[in-house]
């Protein structure tokens, strides 16, 4: 499986691939801090749509294994793992290191 630091590394790449289509240099940027949704975010609801559906095809590459991110589990959450790009990364390492 994938530990945190590789797992990172996933989620800040592809957040500077759609920073660079969406011209949004602050997501090309983007650090744990960053917002995914919300006031203070750089993504519209399409966008973290496109980010999810994306990770979860870059998942599945660097697994072999399909990885559903947006699940019961993630919703039910007191604080989404889809505010921030740090709960994002943290719940997808969750996610991947879980027993099965």
């Amino acid at each position: 499986m994938l530990n945190r630091t590789q797992v990172a590394a996933l989620v800040f790449r592809r957040l500077a691939l759609i920073g660079q289509e969406l011209a949004k240099p602050e997501l090309v940027q983007a650090d744990e801090q960053t917002r995914l949704f919300g006031q203070a975010s750089q993504l519209d609801s399409i966008g973290l749509v496109t980010l999810i559906a994306d990770l979860e095809q870059d998942l599945r590459e660097a697994t072999g294994q399909s990885v559903q991110l947006v699940n019961e589990k993630a919703l039910s959450r007191l604080t989404s793992p889809f505010r921030r790009v740090g709960l994002l990364i943290d719940y997808i390492t969750e996610l991947l290191n879980k027993p099965a």
